[in-house]
């Protein structure tokens, strides 16, 4: 067959296919691991807790401050009594307040129904309360346990 307008004849070529690009897998979420003290696990004596003066309340305090910024929605900071913040709910509260303790390193602590308890060592843990009855922060040390009582 003849090419028209005197120009030579072409053969068509194919468009390059472009090569496959590798899609990134992206990597699974991490599951969140549950906090595991460094210390030994003890067994509640039921021993007698005297109050002394504490040892680890800064822990405490840094823990309450450090969910009152990354937990706001936690409280209601245009309802306080004093330098206390209403708590929205008790249990997320403390929970939090707990893993921000543990999450200081060297220390650990517990979620004990009403108090939260703290070591850095088996011997001795310190009792605290952090909420009210009437629903609001509180920075309290309760007691001392000899030896440590979890």
């Amino acid at each position: 067959m003849a090419a028209a307008c005197g120009s030579e004849a072409r053969t068509p070529t194919a468009a390059a296919t472009p090569a496959p690009v590798a899609t990134p897998t992206p990597a699974p979420a991490a599951t969140p691991q549950a906090f595991t003290c460094h210390l030994p696990a003890m067994v509640d004596l039921h021993n007698h807790c005297p109050k002394l003066d504490s040892q680890l309340l800064a822990y405490v305090n840094k823990a309450i401050d450090t969910v009152q910024q990354k937990r706001p929605e936690l409280f209601d900071f245009n309802d306080m009594r004093g330098e206390s913040v209403k708590v929205l709910d008790r249990q997320k509260y403390q929970t939090a307040v707990v893993a921000a303790i543990n999450a200081q390193g060297g220390v650990c602590a517990a979620d004990n129904n009403e108090e939260i308890q703290a070591k850095v060592s088996n011997d001795f843990n310190e009792q605290f309360n952090i909420w009210t009855s009437a629903g609001y922060t509180r920075r309290s040390y309760i007691s001392t346990c000899f030896p440590a009582q979890f």
